[in-house]
């Protein structure tokens, strides 16, 4: 029997005043399930409460991929309404697309799920807050249901209007009454944590037999055996060829030979119809970005209707200008997979003559250490509060997909960023690039000084001054005293006293405070400057440039699709429609690599490096050695580092006709920095010990040392002496020579330089040496190497 409330309020009255008389009627007390009250009258609140503190005492759920199903988590059974028992779990609520995505991929039975209902509430109204309160309430139900469209199938009410078509196409006809949904809930009391109820995860319909994948019978020789749609990936793959201008029969004709290739259709992809791709090229086609006259009302508009490709916003107002964060879901994927225990490096300002604010790029190096954008930020400003807020937003949205995530190291290329941010919100280690001064060097010497003479000179005195600052032996002073030796290269001079000598100062500071990156990163960074710069500003109309709408459009979108395309393995099927847009291929670094030594040939103050493809071509590469070299290769003229330039300088480090390269020297100051200074713990001291051991073991392993050296009585004499200052304050006689063998053993991974991780291995010693007391350990071996300090966090 079920009461209306009015009723159960009046028999709790009358049983306050008579419990006797009360209990002798035919009237029953009414239950917490019962549908008039919810749980929400005096007699069903304390049982709701329980319920509600029983699943709020769930923990919270992330697993560490980047998509996951329920099979991934730990589900728990509470009782709900009705008294039944609901199957539950907590996730964080950002996380609540992947889940729905990992779901959709069973190979059981694969679907995809849609919202069938939601409900929203505002966070903040004048409402009381409730511990069962809902922020917002989204049902997700299976695509394949609740309708049934098949003969004899139950449709809803409010369904009754769709009549069978003569051709079955779209979604309608995917209708077969499939039951499986969850429910999702947002709640008041914890707004970042998802209440997931999944009561239904059968895909079955009401008769409780399988509708739709490999276990209906029904379904096999039809659509219904896949899922309904096709994959994110295949879209990503057909909107990218689209936007970079590959037909559409093409795409057709490349998709049917690899479906026939493999014997048929295996999933919902080989089902891929012309009518679908032709739809996406029409929409892509007729698509304008400008959606008013006015550039800040267009691009408000724009983010509202991609909300998924922005991860921080900020308008126009008086006080700031507008800052955008752009980071597709791909992109994302990107960072996660190759920034994590990795660098994280920046290409700062470009565009800052042609575009209307310029943009700044995140970049990650893939296993052929190659710079994938991982996210642009359009700001006129690189300093003070809002870069710090767009860093923490994007910190905070991959820390909510993988909060293991963690950064190594980040490298800048502009001294005027905010370093003091990046340390707060990333907590790594911050290098220096020097690719951007040595470009615009470069350029502008060969452009502005036609004395080849006088151009090796300036060249030379450059590289030193920058390598005396980087160890700390000079200062501004050497470029004072470079104007005044070459005054009469008086063009060149007016432009580094226009342009440079302002930010020298900035830049000094940098150099003598921060670890240097190396070449192969900087190579990277100025390869993809170039792609960009390619992709990104080769419009007919050159009044585009000056609005932001068309910016973040065309980054998102086109320039996204290029960079996606350079990763698809399957590019070279579509290279007949390649156009200078598509240039990609090795970096500079890896292209020196491929040049054979004996092609090498030193003389004197110049290196001829002959062409591989023509026998006949030979490249002059003048100040050889240096970083600061001049090459006669269209490519080197315009301000590039050519790979002639970087084969001639691995050739001359070889031989010691020149300096080791600046990086590679501070790697070996923090390796001595460390030695001198020796923890006071013994146990942290002792783990010092075998972990520097295991460090020489890693450096040594590829030259295949003798045995002798390696033996226990030198080992251990080698290390008590390395952690053991003499008696007199200075080092001993054999702590000396122990440096001196370590800094030999050290010098030997030069020909490591080109491998992952060098560059972060690097910056976390240089870190080391100049802190003072430290301890390390190690993570992945020496390519991986981390630093803690001892003197706080009290262990390795």
């Amino acid at each position: 029997m079920t009461m209306h409330k009015s009723t159960q309020h009046w028999y709790i009255f009358l049983l306050q005043l008579n419990p006797s008389r009360i209990l002798a009627l035919d009237i029953r007390r009414p239950t917490p399930s019962a549908a008039c009250c919810r749980g929400r009258c005096d007699l069903c609140k304390p049982k709701a409460m329980a319920r509600w503190d029983e699943i709020l005492s769930l923990p919270v759920q992330n697993p560490p991929k980047l998509e996951f199903s329920s099979s991934d988590l730990v589900w728990s059974k509470v009782e709900g309404w009705r008294n039944n028992m609901d199957r539950v779990a907590l996730i964080p609520f950002a996380r609540v697309d992947d889940f729905v995505k990992g779901e959709a991929v069973n190979e059981d039975c694969p679907t995809r799920f849609h919202v069938e209902a939601r409900r929203r509430r505002p966070q903040e109204g004048p409402f009381k807050v409730k511990i069962d309160g809902i922020l917002e309430y989204i049902l997700y139900w299976c695509s394949f249901g609740p309708d049934d469209h098949r003969k004899g199938g139950i449709i809803r009410p409010s369904r009754t209007t769709f009549s069978p078509k003569k051709t079955p196409a779209g979604r309608p006809n995917t209708k077969r009454g499939c039951t499986c949904h969850f429910i999702v809930k947002r709640l008041i009391a914890e707004p970042s944590v998802a209440l997931i109820i999944y009561n239904h995860d059968k895909h079955i319909d009401k008769k409780g037999s399988p509708c739709h994948g490999p276990q209906d019978q029904m379904a096999v020789g039809t659509r219904a055996m896949f899922a309904p749609y096709i994959s994110e990936d295949l879209r990503l793959r057909v909107h990218s060829l689209l936007y970079v201008g590959v037909p559409v029969e093409t795409i057709m004709q490349r998709h049917n030979e690899s479906v026939e290739k493999q014997g048929g259709p295996y999933n919902r992809d080989d089902l891929l119809t012309h009518r679908y791709v032709r739809r996406q090229e029409r929409s892509i086609r007729r698509f304008n970005y400008e959606f008013d006259e006015d550039d800040a009302a267009s691009l408000s508009m724009w983010i509202d209707a991609h909300q998924n490709f922005v991860f921080f916003y900020e308008e126009f107002s008086e006080n700031q200008p507008v800052t955008i964060g752009i980071q597709t879901e791909w992109q994302l994927q990107q960072m996660i997979r190759f920034g994590n225990r990795s660098l994280l490096a920046a290409d700062s300002r470009f565009g800052m003559n042609k575009l209307k604010y310029p943009v700044h790029t995140l970049l990650v190096f893939d296993s052929n250490n190659k710079a994938i954008p991982v996210a642009w930020i359009i700001s006129p400003r690189l300093v003070g509060a809002d870069s710090y807020r767009w860093m923490r937003a994007l910190y905070n949205r991959i820390q909510a997909k993988d909060p293991a995530w963690k950064l190594a190291g980040f490298i800048i290329d502009d001294p005027l960023v905010d370093v003091l941010a990046i340390r707060d919100v990333f907590q790594c280690s911050v290098l220096v690039s020097l690719w951007r001064i040595r470009h615009a060097w470069h350029k502008n010497l060969v452009k502005r000084c036609s004395n080849r003479e006088t151009q090796i000179q300036i060249c030379k005195r450059l590289g030193q001054a920058v390598s005396e600052v980087c160890k700390g032996h000079g200062a501004i002073d050497l470029f004072h005293d470079l104007m005044d030796d070459f005054v009469d290269s008086a063009d060149f001079l007016e432009y580094f006293k226009a342009i440079w000598y302002p930010r020298i100062g900035c830049w000094t500071t940098a150099l003598r405070t921060l670890p240097l990156a190396g070449q192969e990163t900087s190579a990277a960074i100025e390869f993809y400057h170039n792609q960009l710069k390619t992709r990104l500003l080769n419009e007919n109309d050159s009044s585009v440039y000056h609005r932001v709408d068309w910016l973040v459009d065309k980054l998102a979108k086109r320039v996204h699709s290029y960079f996606w395309l350079d990763e698809y393995p399957g590019k070279e099927d579509f290279s007949r429609y390649s156009k200078n847009e598509w240039i990609s291929g090795l970096t500079c670094w890896r292209k020196a690599l491929e040049i054979s030594d004996t092609d090498v040939i030193l003389e004197g103050q110049c290196a001829r490096v002959l062409d591989e493809r023509e026998s006949d071509k030979v490249y002059t590469v003048l100040n050889p050695g240096s970083e600061f070299a001049i090459c006669d290769c269209s490519f080197s003229q315009v301000g590039n580092l050519c790979e002639h330039i970087l084969k001639a300088m691995m050739i001359c480090h070889t031989k010691g006709s020149a300096d080791k390269s600046i990086s590679l020297h501070q790697y070996k100051e923090a390796f001595l920095k460390i030695l001198n200074c020796p923890p006071h713990d013994c146990l942290i001291r002792d783990h010092a010990v075998s972990l520097a051991v295991f460090m020489q073991m890693e450096l040594n392993c590829n030259n295949r040392f003798d045995k002798d050296d390696m033996l226990d009585d030198e080992v251990e004499r080698q290390s008590r002496f390395a952690l053991s200052p003499s008696p007199d304050g200075g080092a001993s006689e054999d702590q000396t020579a122990w440096e001196q063998r370590l800094t030999q053993r050290i010098s030997r991974i030069d020909g490591r330089r080109g491998r992952p991780g060098f560059s972060s291995s690097m910056l976390h010693l240089q870190n080391c040496g100049k802190q003072g007391k430290m301890g390390c350990h190690f993570e992945g071996g020496s390519d991986h190497l981390q630093t803690t300090n001892a003197s706080t966090s009290g262990r390795l």
